[in-house]
């Protein structure tokens, strides 16, 4: 089974649309968001989840025994609107392989728990043309995914075609 429909329901609905993909790791070094754990939200799920550190980057447990662990991992992409902006990379695990997606983050306000809450939100490989993607070397891998082979151009895409959309409150809501 693609570990997109298995993994949790914070992350796995930002990727279900079109989702940027590598099938290996691409961020060398992560950056954590805080000292301690933080809370994962997505637009698509009313249930956050909590990422525990894990080395540089966070583990988000499984809900359930058949399901792996999710590991993410983030380093800093650009400032919009007075935000600091991460590039996250979520690494899903499916028995003996494993994929990595790409999804973006922010601070917001923090959760109920007391926890620093992060919005999480995914670019999606249908939102430009086929020349705006080839021109920073994403290249589909079927109808729903895109495939990242090289992170500096991806990171240059992201903050070339959605720089104001990170900075607009209604996106992170999926609300534009």
């Amino acid at each position: 089974m693609n570990p997109l429909v298995r993994t949790m329901p914070v992350i796995a609905l930002a990727f279900l649309t079109a989702c940027f993909m590598s099938k290996t790791p691409r961020i060398e070094t992560g950056t954590l968001l805080a000292e301690g754990p933080v809370v994962f939200c997505s637009s698509d799920d009313d249930d956050c989840q909590t990422g525990q550190i894990e080395g540089d980057g966070y583990v988000i447990a499984s809900d359930t025994e058949d399901e792996e662990d999710m590991r993410l991992r983030f380093e800093p992409l650009a400032e919009a609107g007075g935000v600091q902006i991460y590039l996250g990379e979520a690494e899903m695990r499916d028995e003996d392989s494993s994929v990595w997606a790409y999804v973006v983050a922010r601070a917001s306000a923090a959760a109920p728990e007391g926890l620093p809450r992060f919005d999480i939100m995914m670019p999606g490989c249908n939102d430009h043309e086929e020349a705006v993607r080839a021109q920073y070397g994403l290249v589909r891998a079927d109808s729903y995914t895109c495939t990242v082979d090289d992170l500096g151009a991806f990171r240059d895409y992201l903050t070339d075609n959605y720089l104001d959309r990170f900075a607009n409150p209604d996106w992170w809501a999926d609300e534009d």
